[in-house]
């Protein structure tokens, strides 16, 4: 089984690929709350992580997947005082049956982010979904 590199939301400057997918699998390396310049679009966690969620989702949409289809992902933050901001932004995207997650706090993320964002997406969660419920 090959693997084809999702390019697109790829950040200038930097060598990595924003996605790899390998048969019905899309592992998305983290993605942070910028603009298509590179540039974070705001300082506070809640927007961060609404744009980074977006990111995401433009990511999977080139490998023909959406954020229903992420079955884990996790979640890189500065302090753990911006957890109930991230997760008030999250609950957004996924109100309901979200997917495995997993945080971690670090000292510092690049670009100065406050919330970085790393998934792993199977086209086949949904029919999952049906059988497990």
């Amino acid at each position: 089984m090959g693997r084809e590199l999702i390019t697109r939301g790829k950040l200038p400057g930097y060598r990595y690929s924003p996605g790899v997918l390998v048969g019905n699998t899309a592992y998305l390396a983290g993605h942070f709350g910028v603009d298509s310049g590179g540039r974070l679009v705001a300082a506070d966690v809640a927007a961060q992580g609404r744009q980074a969620l977006t990111n995401l989702g433009s990511t999977l949409e080139a490998a023909g997947m959406t954020l229903a289809d992420v079955v884990s992902m996790r979640v890189w933050l500065t302090t753990y005082d911006n957890m109930p901001a991230f997760d008030e932004a999250y609950g957004e995207f996924f109100p309901a049956d979200p997917p495995a997650r997993t945080a971690f706090m670090v000292e510092r993320l690049p670009l100065g982010a406050a919330v970085e964002l790393d998934a792993i997406a199977v086209r086949e969660s949904a029919e999952v979904k049906a059988r497990l419920a």
